[in-house]
């Protein structure tokens, strides 16, 4: 796991957290020894369109000289004449956290880059008033979690754990952190790597309430209900299972909701039949990669 302090830090808003989140075509003109932009980020499932305005060039994924095997060498994601019989190229990007070179083979000086963002997001707990707020904060694996101390507060501390925690274990005190929040250290900041039900808790005021929990879920794939990692029928007697012959409830109901629509029903097990036989509608992201779920519902992921 990893933590550090920083000072500020720009996040999602809520609206692209809640809402809903479209692809994006990003354009980018070739000129006679040049192209703009020369730099482009992006959101996993974003497209570039590469337009010729003049000059005859040779698009070519990752830089020159690039190490094979690798997304730098010279074409291994793709190559595209980009010419006044070939005017457009057009490359959708479905790896996050990840930076793609390219280049004009027939000018190798000229040299951009797309930058695939990632999808986790950084929350914010407000320490205030002898209280954290929220108190209970849900969030994703690779999600991260900053405490902002209030100006001419107290004196606080963020300690992991919950007092006389069991030693070695997460309930520890100060196991996973235990940080002051202060005047002089006003920001701290932790990056949760694994799903777990954290509490913590302020050693000067423990004893007055100031206690707090993150949630942190599982990334999952929408569709896998016995969490193999891959759709099949096994997945859709796993929810009729589930729903109709009192199976035990999975860790992940929210990956067995397939339309995304807040429960789990037979309509779901139907909808994934369908996907997998009769050519019908995709399941609802995240999908088909793990990801998280940022909708608003009370299902939930372990």
């Amino acid at each position: 796991m990893r933590k550090s302090r920083i000072a500020s830090i720009s996040i999602l808003t809520l609206a692209s957290v809640c809402g809903v989140l479209r692809a994006e075509d990003f354009v980018i003109n070739f000129f006679d020894a040049a192209f703009l932009p020369t730099s482009v980020t992006l959101e996993v499932g974003d497209t570039v369109t590469w337009n010729h305005v003049a000059g005859s060039h040779v698009l070519t994924s990752g830089i020159p000289g690039g190490t094979p095997g690798t997304v730098e060498e010279p074409g291994a994601l793709f190559e595209a004449t980009i010419d006044p019989q070939n005017p457009t190229f057009t490359y959708t990007f479905d790896q996050m956290g990840q930076t793609y070179g390219f280049f004009d083979a027939n000018n190798p000086a000229q040299i951009g880059s797309i930058t695939v963002l990632d999808d986790t997001l950084v929350f914010d707990v407000g320490v205030v008033d002898n209280a954290y707020i929220p108190v209970t904060i849900e969030i994703f694996e690779g999600d991260s979690v900053r405490w902002v101390h209030e100006p001419m507060e107290m004196l606080h501390t963020v300690t992991s754990g919950i007092t006389g925690g069991d030693p070695g274990t997460i309930y520890e005190p100060g196991f996973l952190f235990n940080e002051e929040s202060s005047d002089t250290n006003p920001i701290f900041q932790y990056t949760f790597d694994t799903p777990m039900d954290l509490p913590y808790f302020c050693i000067p005021h423990v004893n007055f309430g100031m206690t707090g929990e993150v949630i942190v879920q599982s990334r999952f794939i929408r569709g896998d209900a016995d969490r193999d990692s891959s759709l099949t029928i096994g997945d859709a007697i796993t929810i009729l299972s589930y729903l109709f012959q009192g199976a035990t409830a999975s860790s992940c109901l929210d990956a067995m909701d397939i339309d995304d629509g807040g429960q789990v029903n037979i309509a779901d097990a139907i909808a994934l039949l369908g996907y997998l036989f009769s050519a019908g509608a995709t399941p609802a992201a995240p999908f088909p990669s793990e990801g998280p779920d940022r909708s608003s519902d009370s299902l939930i992921c372990r």
